[in-house]
């Protein structure tokens, strides 16, 4: 038995985007119905195909433009290492070979850093484990007496506000404190 072209090329196509694998699958499915004799899924398949098809050259449309632009930036990025390394040939022939480098550690003082934890304005309560200001979505803790209340999402790993009938608590300690009577 003989086999058809059309259909043993899609084995070699393992490299194209996956998109573009099933909708070329697909257009060869949709041929293998339309070989039945039956006009009404053969206009079907037809039209199914013919959108495959469109769909398929758009893809390969945005394809096109993302390579375009790819080979722009590559090409600039090749523009600024030419004229990186031409900066750098120049100042190497203008700079003598044979001077001794100025040991690094004796030619500077040492860098300080200072760093300072207070809140940027005393006025402004802060809340949360990281004792910063209120921000974006934050959530209370369900024991009355915990001491810090507030909690932004992010610092307890909330993504969503848990369901109004959930209570929340920020750690087994306050919700032992709160279920005490």
């Amino acid at each position: 038995m003989e086999t058809d072209i059309r259909y043993s090329f899609l084995d070699t196509l393992d490299h194209l985007p996956s998109e573009l694998i099933r909708s070329l699958w697909t257009i060869q499915g949709l041929e293998l119905v339309s070989d039945g004799d039956a006009t009404e899924s053969h206009a079907f398949a037809d039209r199914e195909a013919l959108k495959e098809a469109q769909h398929i050259e758009r893809l390969l449309r945005h394809h096109s433009r993302y390579l375009r632009f790819q080979v722009g930036e590559m090409r600039e990025m090749a523009e600024i290492k030419q004229r990186y390394e031409q900066e750098r040939a120049r100042r190497d022939a203008s700079s003598p070979r044979n001077a001794l480098p100025i040991p690094q550690a004796h030619s500077r003082a040492p860098l300080k850093i200072k760093i300072n934890l207070k809140a940027q304005n005393p006025k402004e309560e802060v809340y949360c484990v990281c004792r910063d200001v209120s921000y974006g979505p934050m959530i209370a803790c369900d024991n009355k007496r915990c001491p810090i209340e507030w909690f932004h999402y992010g610092c307890v790993g909330l993504v969503k506000a848990p369901k109004a009938s959930q209570k929340w608590y920020c750690s087994d300690k306050c919700r032992r404190q709160a279920t005490r009577r």
